[in-house]
């Protein structure tokens, strides 16, 4: 097997850090022509997507990746050799605001970590994508920083799922999609889109030896690793009793759906009445989708207070008040 290269080594050597585009998106020009789905994916995604400046203990040299919000509060996902041995991290949004960031987590075996900041105004996030239902040949775009160059878009499509390959650190990850989309050093943790704009993967590495071969790790795999690192019960000691599993439905606006597979005995969720084969459509005010949306919308509860679970059952909208208790919530350990 053939070692390839993360894209951020590259980096490292050649790429400061270069002003983030001004641009408003909006076309001055009434021809429906011109709004195609890259168009439409790109407006609709942009602001989720913000440019990382990172100073290493290893150089002070200012270098650049890409990351993606996926929590509103201030959650980036990146990679972690974007922000590994970072002493100083700023997160540039598409406005060009840039604030003070600082790494909540890094998980070597899947090179991925999540950035903190503070906004004073409210944040978009951009959701995680369903991946089990990708197809080789449907197009995709990414969006990243590719040697400073902020906001750069690229299209191609996906040529193979399911790569593994070997990083230079002797990490092998594993479950990859393979796409042809220009992708270059800044790239680092920037989102790979399909053409309804929902975030599949997160780009991570390049071939250095070969052209239009790159890869990245797909969007079921990082909101497992999200909803892990980031679960409800390790950032507040909430735990919520549910094992949810995620549905993908062919169309419509929400395709990714939210499933309970399994509810734990003495638990806020089966104190509920929290069944399987509830759908979870919504917990407290956050829109579900998957498992990670489940530990995110948990995250500002405390001991004692309830949130309303609207779920599906049977065809049926039922809304369930949950009580998060901490008498049963130790029960359950």
């Amino acid at each position: 097997m053939r070692k390839l290269y993360a894209m951020t080594l590259v980096v490292l050597l050649s790429g400061v850090c270069s002003g983030a585009e001004n641009e408003k998106g909006q076309s001055s020009s009434s021809s429906s022509n011109r709004h195609t789905w890259v168009v439409k994916a790109v407006r609709k995604t942009r602001d989720s997507v913000v440019t990382l400046k990172v100073t290493k203990k290893t150089s002070r040299k200012e270098t650049v990746g890409t990351g993606v919000i996926v929590d509103e509060r201030g959650y980036v996902v990146t990679n972690r050799h974007v922000v590994n041995g970072a002493v100083e991290v700023k997160v540039v949004l598409t406005d060009n605001s840039s604030y003070a960031g600082e790494v909540d987590f890094e998980d070597g075996a899947n090179d991925l970590a999540v950035v903190k900041f503070s906004a004073p105004h409210k944040l978009k996030a951009l959701p995680l994508g369903p991946a089990t239902d990708l197809m080789p040949g449907e197009p995709v775009i990414a969006i990243g920083h590719p040697f400073g160059y902020a906001n750069t878009i690229s299209t191609g499509i996906i040529s193979a799922l399911d790569r593994e390959i070997e990083m230079p650190n002797g990490i092998t990850l594993k479950g990859l999609i393979q796409t042809n989309a220009a992708i270059n050093p800044g790239n680092s943790g920037g989102p790979l889109l399909n053409a309804d704009g929902e975030l599949i993967g997160i780009n991570v590495a390049l071939r250095s030896d070969a052209q239009n071969i790159a890869f990245a790790l797909n969007a079921d795999t990082v909101q497992q690793v999200l909803s892990r690192r980031l679960s409800a019960s390790r950032k507040l000691g909430v735990y919520h009793g549910l094992d949810v599993r995620e549905k993908v439905v062919e169309e419509g606006t929400d395709r990714a759906r939210a499933i309970v597979h399994e509810v734990a005995d003495n638990t806020p969720a089966a104190a509920a009445g929290l069944k399987e084969g509830d759908q979870i459509v919504r917990l407290g005010e956050v829109r579900v989708t998957n498992r990670f949306d489940v530990e995110r919308s948990l995250w500002d509860v405390r001991t004692g207070e309830t949130v309303e679970v609207m779920i599906l059952r049977s065809g049926r909208e039922v809304r369930i008040p949950m009580k998060i208790d901490r008498e049963t919530r130790t029960a359950s350990r």
